[in-house]
């Protein structure tokens, strides 16, 4: 039986040490009270665990658990947590070790989401937004991109919507993703969570308000892209193949749903991937009938022309 408008934050930690303070406060002053802190750390070998143990001391009972990560990355170590059927509740927030929420992050979440289902009546629902990118000093040195077209299947193929750390679902996404089996990788639990929910038609819900400050420095495992330098670098390693590589994981996973997801979204998936097999001009007739799109215009072009040479599949 779950409780009422419960929310468990799903944290990942790997050698956190140096900023996991703040991040734990900024969670534990959020003007929602009604979360579980679950921590999944992946091997640590600094004073992150330390840290971790010295905060479920002082907060209340069965406030903040810890468990042992897989150690087979982030992405892993994230889905561990959405597949852990003993967690349990209305919502889930994912959390970085390093950012600082600000204070209504999730009660604007939950709200929005409320809202949202209220309204559509409909079973899967997930919210992402916008951040505020931040230096090691704390200081605001930008904002990640504002996203103005839909937030579909057709987007969702070519990329994710909002990075992880913004995101909060409801138990019947989680409990879907629960099935997945453990054999079948995913690319990252952010953009995997938007390819599922977007593929049953679940609500996409978008913050174009920051609820968050995302820190910048030498260990992001994942950056925010957001200048002109890393999207160049970026998109030559999706020419290179990267994309190619990540169209193959998701298509894995897409399959075993197959079968319970919409007539039209199948028919979408099934001229998507069909790609792969044909010739330029077959590609180029199959993505333009699939209407994929990424938020930015000039990304879209690149990526029919990537799909032209035979670099998307």
């Amino acid at each position: 039986m779950l409780k009422t408008d419960t929310v468990s934050i799903l944290l990942c930690t790997y050698n956190g040490e140096k900023y996991i303070r703040e991040q734990l406060d900024s969670i534990i002053n959020q003007t929602y009270p009604n979360w579980t802190l679950h921590i999944s750390d992946d091997g640590s070998i600094d004073e992150t665990l330390a840290i971790i143990h010295e905060y479920k001391e002082k907060l209340p009972a069965g406030k903040l658990i810890i468990y042992a990560g897989p150690r087979k990355g982030f992405a892993s170590n994230f889905l561990s947590l959405i597949k852990n059927r003993d967690i349990q509740s209305n919502f889930y927030a994912f959390s970085d070790q390093d950012d600082i929420w600000l204070e209504h992050k999730l009660e604007k979440a939950i709200k929005a989401v409320q809202q949202t289902q209220k309204n559509s009546g409909g079973r899967y629902a997930l919210y992402g937004g916008r951040t505020t990118l931040i230096n090691n000093q704390k200081e605001v040195v930008g904002h990640s991109c504002r996203f103005k077209r839909a937030f579909k299947l057709e987007n969702a193929l070519l990329q994710s919507y909002s990075g992880g750390n913004t995101m909060l679902f409801n138990y019947a996404l989680k409990e879907k993703i629960e099935q997945l089996p453990d054999n079948i990788p995913i690319v990252s639990h952010d953009w995997y969570l938007y390819i599922i929910c977007s593929a049953f038609n679940g609500d996409v819900i978008y913050d174009d308000e920051s609820q968050i400050l995302y820190r910048q420095h030498e260990n992001n495992i994942v950056g925010s892209n957001s200048d002109i330098k890393s999207k160049i670098e970026r998109l030559k390693r999706l020419y290179q193949g990267q994309f190619a590589e990540w169209n193959k994981i998701n298509e894995m996973s897409l399959d075993f749903y197959f079968k319970e997801l919409p007539v039209e979204n199948q028919k979408l998936l099934t001229r998507f991937f069909k790609c792969r097999g044909e010739n330029i001009f077959g590609r180029m007739r199959s993505l333009i009938y699939c209407r994929v799109y990424r938020q930015s215009f000039i990304e879209t072009v690149f990526f029919y022309f990537m799909n032209a040479f035979g670099k998307l599949f």
